[in-house]
């Protein structure tokens, strides 16, 4: 067999087992149960070693459809948004910018993390835009990745789990949009997004496909060429692909080195957590915003997550959209000074 076969039968074999873990996810009533039972059931297949993996072929088209979407969310109400609560979006700039530092010492301090890990692994952003610049980036660098599954298998099972007790339900994956865009509109936006990608790439941009993405959606929806989200079956599509690519980070990984990422993830996330408290608080009293609506838009969750949880708990959409938005554009320049400040010296040794 071929190696590119290969690779799309280990691809396929990890799908597979991600879409079992989504079925019974969803059949236990799991929240988010899309992307949360593929991440577990793709983890604990490989702490079996059952060899799994998602080629880059397909995690390249997630990062497009994740990019496009996210962008769609950059609306005219967003940016009205933006000009209407100044202060709150200059605070989670502020916010967005000190987290990686202060969480950076703490895993430092505490879990022996090399500052370049520390610093990537403490990022506030989501998954994707973890995953695709510390790869578009090539660093040896192990524990970010992991770190970032946890972030988000913690924040996924513990924030839908918050808002079911608040009396908020939480669905096994993303909402359907209220409008559905037309292939006819979305194809042009995917070629798009991969020839934006391609000359970011070639400019040696970080993340080129998700940043092309983002600035595509944005665009269409902005300009008005496009209106509303992905087809559902698309958007839990993407959600099953993104659990499997999570739980394929884990393949090779010792259940030591596991047990002591894991402490680690759970001291970021509540370190993130109680920084996101501070500034949303005082936001909400610069700006007169409900409290809770600035804590979802401040929280350090994935982007879909707090979206969902934003719009079921009644807060503005526009406001947790734009503000989780602006969250994802902070982080990317901020990330991408860190790559050119670590490109110029060699990255420290996989320790792995």
């Amino acid at each position: 067999m071929t190696p590119g076969l290969a690779s799309l039968r280990l691809s396929a074999q990890t799908l597979a087992i991600g879409a079992v873990g989504a079925l019974l996810a969803w059949a236990l009533s799991m929240p988010l149960a899309f992307l949360a039972g593929p991440a577990l059931a793709v983890a604990c297949a490989s702490f079996a070693g059952v060899p799994v993996s998602i080629h880059n072929r397909l995690r390249d088209a997630c990062f497009v459809l994740i990019g496009l979407s996210v962008g769609g969310l950059v609306t005219p109400a967003s940016l009205d948004a933006v000009a209407k609560w100044p202060v709150a979006f200059v605070l989670l700039a502020a916010l967005t910018l000190v987290t990686p530092y202060i969480i950076r010492e703490l895993l430092c301090r505490g879990f022996g993390f090399s500052r370049p890990e520390a610093f990537l692994a403490a990022a506030p952003g989501h998954l994707s835009m973890v995953v695709a610049l510390t790869e578009s980036l090539g660093l040896p660098l192990v524990r970010p990745v992991l770190m970032a599954s946890f972030r988000v298998l913690i924040l996924t099972l513990t924030v839908p789990l918050a808002a079911t007790l608040a009396g908020v339900p939480i669905g096994p994956g993303l909402p359907s949009a209220p409008l559905i865009t037309s292939w006819l509109l979305i194809a042009p936006q995917i070629v798009a997004a991969v020839l934006l990608g391609w000359v970011l790439g070639k400019l040696k941009v970080p993340a080129p496909l998700l940043i092309g993405a983002m600035t595509v959606g944005a665009g269409a929806h902005l300009s008005g060429l496009a209106e509303g989200g992905m087809p559902p079956w698309v958007a839990q599509t993407v959600l099953v692909i993104m659990g499997s690519l999570i739980g394929s980070r884990f393949m090779g990984i010792s259940l030591r080195a596991i047990l002591s990422d894991f402490s680690a993830a759970v001291l970021a996330v509540l370190g993130s957590t109680a920084l996101a408290a501070l500034f949303a608080l005082a936001a909400a009293r610069a700006s007169g915003l409900p409290f809770l609506d600035v804590l979802i838009a401040f929280s350090p969750g994935g982007l879909e997550t707090m979206i969902i949880v934003g719009a079921a708990a009644g807060a503005d959409p526009s406001f947790v959209a734009a503000a989780h938005v602006s969250r994802l554009i902070v982080l990317a320049v901020l990330l991408s000074a860190f790559a050119i400040r670590h490109g110029r010296t060699p990255p420290p040794p996989d320790r792995r």
